[in-house]
């Protein structure tokens, strides 16, 4: 797939779904149906990256503060990034549409997602459907916060109830939350 250029997300009511859409600098367009399950499974694997910045100093629990004091810092701290990256992004452009789709006119029903580090070091998010081909989309803080703005506010939308928030990146082995209720 060529270099990324828009995406969008909008829900559907008569599908109770979302329809996810993304166009290429090559102007090829690849769309894929979103569940109320998979968006919070999206979403938990967004959050693994929200936020974790290497340049970080150690959580405050290891500086000796409190863990919830730890957790809530932690958390506005992802938030205010969010917030800026976010402001950088170009929400009002329309997104443009185009004909030429890979995988074709009908959207492929997305199954499963994951993570995979990509050969210039950075995140791939890949999101495939059970049969089939699907996308796997480079990550840069400007796509994943803007993705997470997408996914937060469609869902919102969709009136879905996901406790979609920031929260600090678990230890290694615990589950991340499931975000459905």
């Amino acid at each position: 797939m060529s270099k990324m250029h828009q995406m969008q997300l909008s829900y559907v009511s008569t599908e109770d779904r979302i329809l996810f859409r993304l166009n290429t600098k090559a102007r090829q367009e690849f769309r894929f149906w979103m569940t109320r399950r998979y968006a919070g499974l999206l979403w938990n694997t967004l959050s693994k990256l929200l936020g974790t910045d290497p340049a970080d100093e150690p959580p405050a629990s290891e500086r000796g503060a409190p863990p919830l004091k730890d957790a809530l810092v932690e958390s506005a701290k992802q938030e205010i990034k969010h917030k800026e990256v976010v402001s950088q992004a170009d929400f009002e452009t329309q997104y443009q549409e185009s004909t030429y789709l890979p995988l074709g006119e009908e959207p492929a029903l997305l199954f499963s997602v994951g993570l995979k580090t990509g050969p210039d070091g950075n995140q791939l998010l890949c999101m495939h459907p059970e049969k089939g081909q699907g996308i796997e989309m480079a990550l840069n803080d400007q796509i994943l916060h803007s993705l997470a703005k997408l996914i937060v506010d469609t869902t919102g939308k969709a009136g879905w109830n996901l406790d979609l928030r920031f929260v600090p990146p678990n230890k290694e082995g615990d589950e991340p939350p499931t975000g459905l209720n």
